[in-house]
């Protein structure tokens, strides 16, 4: 039931996801944050919101505000640099600012669904559990059960293994989890050391140097290359250059057919595991691999358009691969474009934002010669490849 004007109340402000050009007041007796999603009853129908500011003054009488119906996270699930985003988005496209806050969750969240993970099928230790001394879980008996039974495999176990050989084994596994002693095992063979980069030559090498430069700060590039001079290669050793430095990488590509060959190859040369977003998964898929990166789980999310919202736990670089594509406009509801979307968000966030293309937009190229952008050229084909003839 809705609280009615207990002692306590305080009045925040939502986006509700609805074609209206406003956020609206509600009452709240729980402590929320900016973020935080909330179910409330907004004129016949119950609809979840996204707090966007607390303890504001309404310019309605306090007694004709409704009350929040439920509080559903308790921690913000949108950060603050995503929220400035979407504040941004909905003032520079003109767009009701609920629909705008809605976009950029995933629809299970935008259903009220549970921000949780899924646990995964298959589990290891970290360093950290295989050096750990049993004795340190006596009062944990099932903890302990289990850390024993990681610490004699070679490797990974699946959970319905586990639980088979265990009993019941979640609890115990999440606390382990939780301590930083067991982790999530890759899904690929092929993720657990990378392969060695392809040499570079002296234009790949020269725009590599040219990012690097500018990583920890705002430094929005024009990677223009023809085809066949070596864009992903430069794309591969910068990201390389930030998982390093223990940040994450967000790779933008205009067509889901991109994805699968991308994913292979990164995999193969960063040895980390890459997340994919896309409109082909389910929901349920969507919102893991959308809560494993805003955890800090996943190293690199590769994603069309609307994978320009995903949260970074530590955001390093944003690379939006084949720039010019039409198809990183939407063109229906909010009708943006995830490039310009990217570079504001790589503002905001203070890091680099690579722009890669072959035959790059009118704009871009007036940002690279209007001083906005650093121009990077690449302008022969890698690998010593000739161009075909033509007549």
């Amino acid at each position: 039931m809705p609280e009615k004007n207990r002692p306590g109340s305080r009045v925040i402000r939502v986006a509700v996801a609805a074609p209206l050009p406003k956020l609206f007041d509600y009452l709240c007796t729980s402590d929320v944050l900016p973020g935080v999603r909330v179910r409330v009853s907004f004129g016949r129908r119950k609809t979840i919101a996204v707090v966007v500011a607390v303890d504001v003054e309404s310019e309605h009488p306090v007694n004709q505000l409704k009350a929040v119906e439920a509080v559903l996270d308790d921690a913000p699930i949108l950060p603050d640099q995503l929220m400035q985003l979407c504040a941004w988005v909905a003032s520079y496209y003109h767009h009701p600012p609920g629909e705008v806050y809605a976009t950029a969750l995933p629809a299970a969240l935008r259903r009220g669904d549970v921000a949780r993970l899924t646990p995964p099928d298959s589990w290891q230790l970290t360093d950290e559990g295989r050096q750990l001394d049993l004795n340190a879980l006596k009062r944990a008996p099932r903890q302990q059960q289990l850390l024993a039974r990681l610490q004699k495999s070679d490797g990974p176990l699946e959970a319905s293994q586990l639980a088979e050989e265990l009993g019941a084994i979640r609890p115990a596994l999440k606390n382990l989890y939780d301590k930083g002693w067991v982790e999530r095992a890759r899904k690929s063979g092929n993720c657990k050391e990378a392969s060695p980069s392809p040499e570079l030559n002296d234009d790949q090498h020269a725009a590599v140097e040219a990012v690097a430069a500018g990583l920890g700060r705002f430094h929005p590039c024009l990677l223009d290359g023809v085809t066949g001079s070596g864009k992903t290669e430069v794309y591969l050793e910068i990201i390389r250059r930030v998982l390093s430095g223990d940040q994450q990488a967000l790779v933008l590509v205009p067509e889901i057919a991109l994805t699968p060959q991308l994913v292979g190859r990164f995999e193969k040369h960063l040895g980390a595991e890459v997340a994919v977003l896309h409109s082909g998964l389910t929901d349920l898929e969507r919102m893991q691999a959308w809560l494993l990166a805003a955890r800090g789980d996943i190293s690199v999310v590769i994603g069309t358009r609307s994978a320009v919202f995903t949260p970074l736990a530590r955001p390093g670089v944003i690379i939006v691969d084949e720039e010019h594509d039409g198809s990183f406009k939407q063109q229906d509801g909010l009708r943006y474009s995830a490039r310009d979307v990217a570079v504001r968000r790589a503002q905001l966030q203070k890091i680099p934002v690579i722009l890669g293309s072959a035959t790059p937009a009118l704009e871009s190229l007036n940002n690279a010669l209007q001083g906005r952008y650093q121009h990077l050229q690449l302008s022969t084909r890698a690998g010593g490849a000739k161009p075909p003839s033509m007549q």
